[in-house]
């Protein structure tokens, strides 16, 4: 029998949604990088570019390296039509004053950084300190990913729907890019965050009510929140995980593999 002409496995078997073209915005997909090597990367980079969109460096570890190695990783893939994160390393530079923050600014542009998380996990910022950073990345050329929390930093007790969509409305009037929705607070609730039973579904529900769903990047670092978002918003959703969680969610995100978590909807 003669294979049709897709070269897709399968595709005369079983359909799928497949990813918009690139550059796409929504449907995105990005994954953290600690610092790992460029054979690494091109592991999981080679066989599923198409539906990778950004890599962010984590836990600031592009700190660690030569900027010439940085650029070469970061060049790389740029190649391959995918953008890349600095990560919260912001987080760390803030406490050091204003132009520490702009030089930081500054060299991430010059070391090919596309995307600023502007973290406020553990540093306390004000908003309006938040929406003046937003700002000065749009500057830049670069595009403004502020992280919005459930909690306060030093309170992770205390959760307020109208904290996070405030916080999300007034970072987007400012010029914000996307808004990086912590998962913290939402499903990883207490220390009951790996029982689905104690997500905060009511919260995540208000925020994509009040916030289009274009502007939102919900972190996922579970498998059963990235099915739990694709089956309640639908698969222009944008997600960030893990670099192992890639193959998964591009599975999920198509359709190939059944995501009908009935059973986790507590």
């Amino acid at each position: 029998m003669e294979l049709p002409d897709s070269p897709l496995a399968f595709s005369d078997v079983l359909p799928m949604v497949e990813p918009r073209p690139k550059p796409r915005n929504v449907g995105l997909t990005e994954v953290r990088t600690p610092a790992h090597s460029l054979a690494r990367i091109s592991s999981y980079v080679e066989v599923l570019a198409p539906y990778l969109d950004s890599v962010k460096w984590t836990c600031g570890t592009q700190r660690l390296l030569p900027r010439s190695t940085v650029r070469e990783i970061n060049d790389y893939l740029h190649s391959k039509q995918i953008e890349v994160s600095s990560g919260g390393l912001i987080e760390t530079v803030m406490p050091l004053g204003e132009k520490a923050v702009r030089r930081y600014l500054e060299q991430s542009k010059e070391l090919g950084f596309d995307i600023i998380e502007i973290s406020s996990a553990f540093v306390g910022i004000s908003l309006e300190d938040k929406c003046n950073l937003v700002r000065a990345v749009r500057e830049l050329g670069l595009k403004p990913k502020p992280e919005v929390n459930a909690y306060s930093p030093g309170d992770r007790r205390h959760i307020s729907s109208e904290k996070v969509i405030r916080e999300a409305s007034a970072v987007l009037e400012a010029g914000a890019w996307k808004i990086m929705i912590e998962e913290d607070g939402i499903f990883s609730v207490g220390n009951d965050g790996a029982d689905p039973k104690s997500w905060n579904r009511d919260l995540a529900w208000r925020l994509a009510n009040r916030i289009p769903q274009e502007y939102l990047y919900w972190e996922a670092s579970d498998n059963r929140i990235c099915m739990w978002l694709l089956n309640s918003f639908g698969p222009d959703i944008n997600l960030f995980g893990g670099d192992e969680q890639l193959g998964y969610i591009a599975a999920f995100r198509a359709g190939v593999f059944a995501t009908n978590i009935a059973a986790f909807r507590g």
